[in-house]
């Protein structure tokens, strides 16, 4: 069972295949710029998982989002992560890049964008894979909690990290469609529904809120506002209780792991 107020870091990864013949459509200077369907709202994917509108598409024009595009730093990643620690996948790694997004909007149910590749390898290769007529795919990497609803294993409380590049996407039209111009929870079970990360990181104490990365790096993912934190399973995680009830259980960093114990031991010995 998934526990609908946990949180969790939601790698779309597709298990069904689906037949897709999207169109090509533009280019610039030294790179193509395609534009590409990079998921679609109010219909259950290959995962079983449902995004709504009203949960996708505030995402678009969030504050971190317009950060992030604005600057240009809003980037797909070559293939997501394979690693399940949380500061991990909730981080766009510069050293992985493929391609950087440049328009994000929605189109009817549809969350499209105006992409072209990175300043590096990997980049010029996904600008020559474009210009030879491929279509590369994409999958979301997100953070949020999944309930049983009406329309099925709902994503709630949805914080987009970025879309990444992959082989084969959940969302059977998450394709590029072509070049824009031309240039120089409930249960699961389902073998493989991408990955479901329980959302690890820690803070109870100051020592907690000052020195782990993990407990930072929730509080400014999902802009986190808590009624109540403590510290569960003997300091190995921290538990904390958001102000809509909400319940993100976060793991400690091994090394703040060792300085809670040998204080705990510490206090024992003096007594």
């Amino acid at each position: 069972m998934i526990n609908q107020n946990i949180g969790y870091v939601i790698i779309e990864t597709a298990t069904t295949s689906q037949e897709y013949k999207p169109t090509v459509v533009y280019q610039n200077n030294r790179y193509a710029v395609a534009e590409c369907i990079l998921q679609e709202a109010n219909e259950t994917n290959r995962n079983k998982r449902f995004y709504a509108s009203e949960e996708l598409f505030p995402q678009l024009t969030s504050p971190r989002t317009v950060e992030l595009l604005t600057r240009g730093e809003l980037r797909a990643e070559n293939g997501h992560p394979l690693s399940k620690d949380i500061v991990r996948q909730s981080q766009i790694d510069p050293n992985n890049t493929v391609a950087i997004f440049l328009k994000l909007w929605a189109d009817d149910n549809f969350v499209k964008a105006h992409v072209r590749g990175t300043n590096n390898a990997k980049g010029e290769e996904f600008n020559r894979d474009l210009l030879d007529g491929f279509k590369p795919a994409w999958s979301l990497r997100a953070l949020g909690s999944i309930q049983n609803t009406q329309r099925g294993a709902e994503v709630k409380g949805l914080k987009v990290i970025t879309w990444d590049r992959v082989i084969y996407p959940s969302h059977p039209r998450a394709y590029t469609q072509g070049l824009v111009t031309e240039g120089c929870s409930g249960v699961l079970e389902q073998k493989d529904p991408g990955m479901l990360i329980p959302i690890t990181n820690e803070s109870v104490i100051d020592y907690i809120k000052t020195e782990s990365a993990n407990y930072k790096n929730i509080l400014e993912t999902f802009e986190l506002e808590y009624d109540n934190i403590e510290l569960i399973r003997n300091g190995l995680q921290v538990k904390l209780t958001g102000n809509d009830g909400s319940i993100y259980v976060v793991n400690t960093e091994s090394y703040i792991q060792r300085e809670i114990q040998d204080a705990c031991f510490k206090l024992k010995e003096m007594k």
